[in-house]
Formats: structure tokens, C-alpha cells, sequence
């Protein structure tokens, strides 16, 4: 992740937003892990004593809980999309800089097809890696600590249940991680071929009618187009795996609660609002391992852009100014050199 980490000083003009916003999804996290106790507590008191007025109280604060916690996230959102748009803005406009210094040697190496990938498609690509940072970065892990420590606390007769199912998903996204980070630095790179034959084509449309050339163009562009989707389809395919693999897995871990906690139930030993609350707790923390994953991704493809965008950074011009050439004082702007005809 180095060249991702050395990308973040752009983002120190937003750095107040960059505080706000994981306080602002703490905030909604919290509420979140409150409410499956306060479900557990108009089933087994409520419910089962018929205590309308625990319930209308509890219901009542329920809704407060919601209502906090949805502001909170949203504000979150408000704050997190506010810093990684100007911070792909200061960086677009950063890059093109850094092209206009360019010497033709450099315009060689990186033709217009690639600035033009990295100057928008690879830049969108950190973009949204920062905005699921942002929003995922305290809200995924403090689900999942959170929740699982919230299961343990109300049914500890199930609590191996999440200790088994959690290392089997982390193997999961382990490995699709490993499979998908290389798979991403092939699609940028066929998108950028295409992004080579498409601007080749529209900068020389008139040559290529004048040759009558469409043709060969389309077959060109036709090579392209399918080595793209190609490597798309192939990268999709192992990332795929993931969501119907979670999937699979909570659904276990549902039907584990179930069977085990009505064993518990029959037996006497727990209540079935307890059931109720920790089959949330369940859910919520797999959930959260699968926003772990989903992050972890999403910043490993970031990273396959991440390497191209420094790339452009790094690259000097190949013509320079010596350093101990002299520049032309300002009091001599009338006397600075010319090219006139006169009386031609």
C-alpha cells in the first residue's frame, strides 16, 4: 500500500471532515448494537408479561435510538463524500499539472490512452476506496467487535457459534484477496489499450476515412474491447465467490442458533427473546466480516490504481532546465528577444 499511503497528502485540506466523519458513524454504530437487547427485552418482559407499557416505553425508545443513529450516518456520508470529492479534484487537476511539463520523451512512454485512464478511471478507483474507508473504517470493525461481544454477553450457551463460522469467512476473504489484487492491475491495463485505440481513432478520424481505414480501426478496437471484458469477466468471477460464500455462511450460523438455542429453550436454560437478539448479534457480525471484506477489495483494486497514478507523480521530465541556468530579470521584460517581419 505505499503508493497509496503516499497519495494521503492530498487529503490534508479536508482533515477536519476526515475526523468528523468516523465520529459521526460511532455514533450510528452505537445505536445499531443497542437495539437487539432492547428487542430482548420486549419479548421476554414485555411480551411475556404482557407489559404494554414496557413495550410502548421500549418501542418509543427504540425508534430515539433510530432516529440518532440515522442521522449520524447520514451526516457521516454528507462529510465523507464532501473530502473525497475535493480530494480527487486537487489531485485530477495536480496530475494534468505534472502532463503539461512532460517532454515528448515522456509522452512516449505514457501515451494519451493511459493519462487519460489515470487521470479519471484509476483516480475514481482511490476515490471510492476512500469513501468506503471513510465509512466502513470505524463502522465494520466496531460492528464486529461490538456484536460479538454483545452475543457472547447474551447467550454464552452459543457464543462458540460466531468463534466458528468467523475464521472460516476470513480464509475466504483471504483468499479471494489474493486472487483479485493481481487480476485488477490486468483490467486497468487492457482498459487503458482501449482508451489508446479509442483517442488514436478520434484524433485521426479524418485520416482514417481519407485511407478508408475504419474497418481495420474497428477490428482494432474490437481486440481491445473483448481483452477488456475478458480480464473483467475473470476478475468479477473471483470476487463473486465472496457475497454468495457470506451468504451461505450466515445462514449456517442461523440455522446453528436456531437448533441449538431451542435445544436451550426446551431445556429451560434460555429465553426466546435471547434467541432473537443474539441471531441479530450473529448476523450482525458476519455482516460486518463481509464490509471487511468488501473494503479490503475495494482498496487492493484502489491499490492497482494507486501504483499507476504515482507513476505519473514520479515521472520527471526528460528536458530541463540546468540548474545553473539563469533566468531573465524582471526589469528586462522590454528587452526580451523577438520574432518580427517588417515591411515584408
Amino acid at each position: 500500500m505505499n503508493s497509496g499511503i503516499k497519495l494521503i497528502g492530498f487529503l490534508k485540506p479536508y482533515w477536519r471532515w476526515i475526523v468528523l466523519a468516523p465520529l459521526l458513524m460511532t455514533l450510528e454504530v452505537v445505536m445499531n448494537l443497542m437495539q437487539p437487547r432492547l428487542i430482548q427485552t420486549i419479548v421476554d418482559q414485555g411480551i411475556a408479561h404482557l407489559d404494554l407499557n414496557l413495550i410502548i416505553q421500549t418501542g418509543v425508545l427504540m425508534m430515539a435510538l433510530t432516529v440518532i443513529g440515522a442521522l449520524g450516518g447520514m451526516s457521516n456520508g454528507i462529510f465523507a463524500e464532501m473530502t473525497v470529492q475535493g480530494f480527487s479534484a486537487d489531485l485530477r487537476q495536480f496530475l494534468f499539472r505534472k502532463v503539461q511539463t512532460f517532454s515528448f520523451g515522456n509522452l512516449d512512454e505514457l501515451d494519451t490512452g493511459q493519462l487519460i485512464t489515470r487521470l479519471t478511471n484509476d483516480v475514481t478507483q482511490v476515490q471510492e476506496a476512500i469513501l468506503m474507508f471513510l465509512r466502513m473504517l470505524v463502522r465494520a470493525p466496531l460492528l464486529l467487535i461490538g456484536s460479538l461481544v454483545m452475543a457472547i454477553v447474551t447467550s454464552p450457551q452459543l457464543a462458540f457459534l460466531p468463534l466458528v463460522l468467523m475464521p472460516v469467512e476470513l480464509v475466504a476473504v483471504l483468499w479471494v484477496i489474493n486472487r483479485a489484487t493481481p487480476l485488477y492491475t490486468k483490467v486497468q491495463d487492457r482498459l487503458d489499450k482501449l482508451n489508446e485505440v479509442m483517442q488514436e481513432n478520434l484524433a485521426g478520424v479524418r485520416v482514417v476515412k481519407a485511407f478508408v481505414r475504419a474497418q481495420h480501426e474497428e477490428g482494432r478496437f474490437g481486440i481491445a474491447n473483448e481483452n477488456l471484458t475478458t480480464q473483467s469477466v475473470k476478475a468479477a468471477r473471483t470476487v463473486a465467490v465472496m457475497p454468495s460464500f457470506m451468504m451461505m455462511t450466515m445462514n449456517m450460523g442461523i440455522v446453528s442458533v436456531l437448533w441449538f438455542g431451542g435445544i436451550q429453550v426446551t431445556l429451560g436454560n434460555m429465553h426466546i427473546g435471547q434467541i432473537i437478539a443474539f441471531v441479530n448479534y450473529l448476523m450482525t457480525t458476519l455482516f460486518s466480516l463481509m464490509m471487511v471484506s468488501t473494503m479490503v477489495i475495494q482498496l487492493a483494486r484502489a491499490e492497482a490504481s494507486a501504483k499507476r497514478i504515482q507513476e505519473v507523480i514520479d515521472r520527471e521530465p526528460e528536458v530541463q532546465d540546468k540548474a545553473e541556468a539563469l533566468r531573465a530579470p524582471a526589469s528586462a521584460g522590454s528587452k526580451q528577444g523577438r520574432v518580427a517581419f517588417e515591411n515584408v
